[in-house]
């Protein structure tokens, strides 16, 4: 989708040499380090790892490999560093501290998907004083679950949220600036990418609870938010959509030959 012309230019990321910055920590995937909530913004993850994959055969492909761990691994892996993660649509096995739930109704979209991460979050019984409060997270990353190179973007995405973050609290114009509900990626083109993007948690759970979710465009979802746009390198935004794309990735996609299983209901 070509960038609106009123949208400010989007700032552009420093290059996979910014890896490292607050991404993937040592701890496991859906867990916190109470040590870091002095080092950058507070985010919950919500990985979209439902779809239908039409083009792939309607195969699950965010179980495909890339250098030797599934898609969906990956992302989870890259997503080390939020509070608590929430994976939406997926039968995989994923580790017990990252939540899991499923869409209403099934196949209903990435709005959908987000609409029920949200709540998946809002209502986790587990989230005690120390891993910290949904109500309390300032922001919520929401990610395909088939990006390739998820690792290097987040941690390009909370470097820049940071910057934001520390430039607004040092400036001495006195003029107030817009708030800002989100940073979200674009490619080279100027389209905007929804499922590699970071927001603010208040907005984005006041615009799911305006309209129904299920078959509303990610788009409209988003529409309202004041988001600031941030140019990602196009090969950080990598996923796969088409047997075009694994192959250029060199990832082997596997012959159909079941139906797709139903994912579990969350935990």
């Amino acid at each position: 989708m070509p960038r609106p012309e009123s949208s400010p230019p989007p700032a552009a990321a420093a290059g996979p040499g910014g890896a490292g910055m607050h991404g993937a920590g040592q701890q496991g995937p859906g867990q916190h380090d109470a040590g870091q909530h002095d080092a950058g913004p507070r985010w919950d993850a919500l990985i979209v790892a439902g779809g239908r994959s039409r083009r792939l055969g309607g195969i699950d492909k965010t179980a495909l490999v890339w250098r030797g761990r599934s898609l969906l691994d990956g992302v989870v892996a890259a997503a080390s560093g939020a509070e608590r993660t929430c994976v939406v649509g997926s039968d995989a096995d994923l580790p017990d501290a990252v939540l899991r739930t499923v869409e209403r109704p099934r196949w209903g979209g990435p709005a959908a998907a987000i609409a029920a991460g949200l709540a998946a979050l809002a209502g986790d019984s587990r989230a005690g004083a120390d891993a910290g409060s949904g109500e309390n997270t300032d922001w919520v990353m929401v990610l395909a679950g088939d990006l390739v190179h998820a690792d290097a973007a987040v941690a390009l995405l909370l470097a820049e949220l940071d910057r934001i973050g520390t430039a607004g609290a040092t400036s001495t114009n006195t003029v107030a600036a817009p708030p800002v509900d989100g940073l979200i990626s674009v490619d080279s083109d100027g389209r905007r990418q929804p499922l590699l993007a970071v927001y603010r948690r208040a907005a984005l759970v006041a615009s799911a609870g305006r309209q129904p979710a299920d078959n509303l465009s990610v788009m409209s979802l988003i529409g309202s938010l004041t988001l600031r746009e941030f140019r990602l390198p196009d090969d950080l935004g990598e996923d796969v959509d088409t047997p075009a794309d694994a192959a250029r990735l060199g990832i082997v996609v596997p012959a159909v030959t079941e139906p797709p299983r139903r994912p579990r209901a969350e935990q």
